[in-house]
């Protein structure tokens, strides 16, 4: 036990010797070995303050140089996890109450009948203040470990968006080197890089790396997309947040990205203008994303060939999400993806 206290540093606070050489003498019994101070008036009191860490202050409540209240109030001030005892003969238990809320760790009445509790509230005390400074210990390394954890994965995020960009910049370089066709090909492939750079953007630049804002980043798509073919005026109308997990975003964002480029691709034949509607909704518990466009719309039998219905059935499998097409000769084509 006493290689377990000795170095304590503790007050003793009492006007009358008796009452401090008794208290003293069982602060003794429980930490043997511990560094134990008696400051006397209120220049000893601020020089024990000024000094190294204090680990346990016991105080009488009423001193003619000051006051058991303004001790505790001193002490948390300067040393807010030393754990305060007061051990007196005045007050009573409604001082006793207003004190404990004040910081207080324990009130013990002054009386030999008394002497067992007390050694038993100046141990606890201390262990209670050993142990909280522990758990403070491991939650600010916690904290560390979770900050640099976050560090690193914002930085794995911040590579794979800068080699989306990489892989998107090389498919169209070698398009260019390429027959139309092929050409052609490299493009849309490059064009699903770009969409999902554009979900990876959005993840990087959000407080928390597990949701993504799903509406900033579907108008980065519509936005991106419309800039390329530049065959359609595009309008965004977007009501509410929506916030989805990456496993979803990024699936959802390419499902709406192969919707926007059939749109831009099939809708206005003959290098014919329209307009290109992206809505999404989400309130009171739904979302619901819609990609209008007022072009030439299909046949009933053609609506879902014209949208390569394989790879629409598979990206919304992986999104969750409901997809209805609506389409008429000449009424163009609405898509609606209902978040399930």
């Amino acid at each position: 036990m006493s290689d377990q206290t000795s170095g304590l540093r503790i007050l003793v606070i009492y006007d009358n010797p008796d009452d401090r050489q008794l208290v003293q003498h069982e602060v003794e019994e429980v930490f043997p070995g511990a560094d134990i101070l008696e400051p006397t008036d209120l220049t000893g009191l601020e020089a024990a303050l000024e000094g190294h860490p204090l680990d346990l202050v016991v105080t009488d409540l009423d001193l003619r140089w000051s006051s058991g209240r303004d001790v505790l109030a001193a002490v948390k001030w300067r040393h807010p996890g030393c754990p305060v005892v007061m051990f007196t003969g005045t007050g009573d238990e409604m001082v006793a109450v207003d004190l404990m809320k004040a910081g207080l760790d324990d009130y013990v009445v002054k009386s030999p009948r008394q002497l067992p509790r007390l050694r038993t509230s100046l141990k606890l005390a201390v262990e209670v203040a050993r142990s909280r400074s522990a758990l403070s210990e491991r939650e600010a390394q916690l904290t560390s470990m979770v900050a640099h954890k976050e560090t690193i994965v914002r930085e794995l995020h911040h590579r794979v968006k800068n080699n989306l960009q990489t892989v998107e910049s090389l498919l169209q370089l070698r398009g260019r080197r390429s027959d139309p066709a092929t050409r052609a090909h490299l493009e849309e492939i490059a064009g699903r890089m770009r969409a999902l750079g554009a979900v990876q953007s959005r993840i990087y630049e959000a407080d928390t790396l597990d949701r993504v804002d799903f509406r900033a980043a579907l108008a980065d798509i519509a936005k991106g997309l419309v800039a390329v073919y530049d065959s359609a005026e595009l309008e965004c109308e977007f009501e509410g947040p929506l916030e989805l997990d990456l496993g979803r975003a990024m699936p959802l964002g390419l499902l709406c990205y192969e919707l926007i480029l059939n749109a831009l691709k099939h809708a206005w034949p003959q290098a014919q203008r329209g307009r290109l509607t992206v809505q999404l909704r989400a309130q009171d518990g739904t979302s619901e994303v819609r990609i209008r466009d007022d072009g030439v719309g299909f046949t009933d039998g053609s609506v879902t060939k014209g949208l390569g219905t394989r790879l629409v059935r598979s990206l919304a499998g992986e999104a969750r999400v409901k997809v209805d097409l609506l389409s008429a000769p000449g009424s163009g084509t609405t898509a609606m993806l209902r978040l399930i």
